[in-house]
């Protein structure tokens, strides 16, 4: 093993867990969050749409780390990473062009001529969400017209991914303590700066780059944090767990706190997981959270235009969430697996 990780950590690492049920949960929250949002309704759910970015950050920061410590192949790694991501995220970007050109409220022959169309499928094949989120009459009646809002968190993940190797460096390198703490440090004055930008100006473009990569990277390296330390937070546990639900509760005491919360949260979800071991069950079973995340938001957007929700919310949203499911699987089943499996 990584001489980053102690043989006795990585024995620790190595125990049952259940993130996969954590990944559930919060995928299937945020079709919940999504539904009430693009329905304009009150959320009926405890969960927030910023928990789960939040969650997901940490658990990748976590494992995808891990796993390149395990392997640091760089080559190998690119690899793994776009057989993962690609396909499935270009596939709905893709359907959902094609799907537009049956439901805009323009003719084809306006839809398929509007440059909008191709900006969308350029700029959202590029990960640039934000700079095409709709395409020309479609969803034009609904609360929200963005195609799949859902895709904004792709492009700060990439920038995750491309900043492992070189933090992996960087940790070899110097003392890993000082390479975590001046990681925070960035994140911090980051987001500090583009609030201060924002508040000074009002100008939503600095609203906009503050939630950014920039800010989040305290999420993703608050997993990896634990990660490198994990010897100490297993035995400290016990300890760190309440204190760390206290904190997130308090959060907004004081500045202090609130730039504890992310190592908070991180010390919430990673103990949890690797704690209440008889959920860590849903491991033997094909994980389709990363299509239930593509999939969900523009599945719920057809179903509000054909106004069904409208009349029905309660039908709507299960014949979202089934829908969803399915669609799911079968990316998974004839489209993921086959490509991850193919040597």
């Amino acid at each position: 093993m990584n001489t980053l990780i102690s043989d006795k950590n990585n024995q620790l690492l190595k125990a049952p867990n259940n993130f996969d049920f954590i990944r559930y949960f919060f995928a299937f929250s945020l079709v919940i969050v999504h539904f009430c949002t693009l329905m304009g309704i009150d959320q009926f759910w405890v969960i927030s749409g910023g928990l789960r970015v939040k969650v997901f950050f940490i658990m990748s920061g976590f494992l995808i780390f891990y796993s390149y410590i395990k392997n640091p192949n760089l080559k190998n790694y690119i690899r793994k990473r776009t057989k993962r991501i690609f396909p499935p995220y270009l596939l709905v970007v893709i359907l959902c062009f094609i799907i537009g050109i049956f439901i805009t409220n323009l003719r084809i022959t306006e839809y398929l001529q509007s440059k909008e169309s191709y900006s969308y499928l350029i700029n959202n094949i590029l990960f640039l969400n934000f700079l095409q989120p709709t395409l020309p009459g479609v969803f034009e009646n609904n609360p929200i017209q963005a195609v799949n809002g859902s895709l904004w968190t792709m492009k700060v993940e990439i920038m995750f991914y491309i900043s492992v190797p070189i933090v992996f460096y960087l940790l070899k390198k110097y003392n890993k303590l000082w390479v975590m703490i001046g990681i925070f440090v960035f994140s911090i004055l980051y987001e500090q700066c583009f609030t201060y930008l924002f508040e000074k100006t009002n100008n939503e473009l600095y609203f906009f780059i503050r939630k950014q990569i920039g800010s989040q990277f305290i999420y993703f390296y608050s997993g990896t944090f634990i990660l490198l330390y994990f010897q100490y937070f297993r035995k400290y546990l016990k300890y760190l767990f309440p204190l760390a639900i206290a904190i997130c509760i308090f959060e907004d005491a004081n500045i202090i706190l609130f730039y504890l919360e992310p190592i908070a949260t991180s010390i919430i979800i990673i103990g949890f997981a690797y704690n209440f071991k008889y959920l860590n069950f849903i491991r033997k079973y094909d994980n389709i959270t990363y299509g239930i995340y593509l999939y969900h938001f523009p599945i719920i957007q057809i179903i509000i235009q054909f106004n069904i929700a409208k009349e029905y919310p309660l039908i709507a949203f299960l014949l979202s969430l089934i829908i969803t499911i399915i669609t799911a699987i079968l990316s998974w089943k004839y489209l993921e697996k086959p490509i991850i499996n193919k040597k």
